[in-house]
């Protein structure tokens, strides 16, 4: 099977930034769980999950419950046709070299107690890769924000 794009800002496939739930469902079906996380302060997003697809979807109470933040977890989605779940540190490096995805912070995540873990924050395309034992372990990707509150909708 070829790898599905990521595409920074928008999506992948038919799925949108900006999307409600069941507006995701009619493309992917139902998920297989569904789990409300609290993040204090009454901030909370509904996220779905598509255990076979290997993607996580995270809808906003802020944002009226549209899709905001979209979580890779396998190799069937592919970043710049370059990054991809599982690929060695090393590969993910010289990739980097050849990519203009601008600059990013590395976070060595063992000071949040999490060991083997380096997180790389792609600010300007709203990118996040975890790296996790010396191997891509995630892609999260979410919307274009205008400025600290406002999101361009891709649709």
């Amino acid at each position: 099977m070829t790898p599905k794009a990521i595409l920074p800002h928008i999506g992948f496939g038919s799925i949108k930034f900006g999307m409600e739930e069941h507006e995701v469902s009619n493309y992917l079906g139902d998920p297989d769980e569904t789990e409300v996380q609290d993040y204090g302060e009454g901030a909370e997003a509904n996220v779905l999950y598509f255990d076979e697809m290997g993607i996580s979807m995270s809808f906003d109470k802020e944002e009226d419950y549209k899709l905001v933040e979209i979580s890779f977890e396998t190799d069937n989605f592919i970043l710049h046709d370059a990054i991809k779940v599982g690929m060695p540190k090393s590969d993910f490096l010289a990739a980097l070299e050849k990519l203009e995805m601008g600059n990013y912070d590395m976070e060595d995540m063992a000071d949040d107690g999490f060991d083997d873990k380096e997180l790389y924050v792609f600010e300007k395309e709203n990118v996040n890769i975890w790296m996790d034992e010396e191997a891509v372990s995630s892609i999260q990707i979410g919307p274009e924000w205008v400025d600290d509150e406002n999101i361009r909708w891709p649709l």
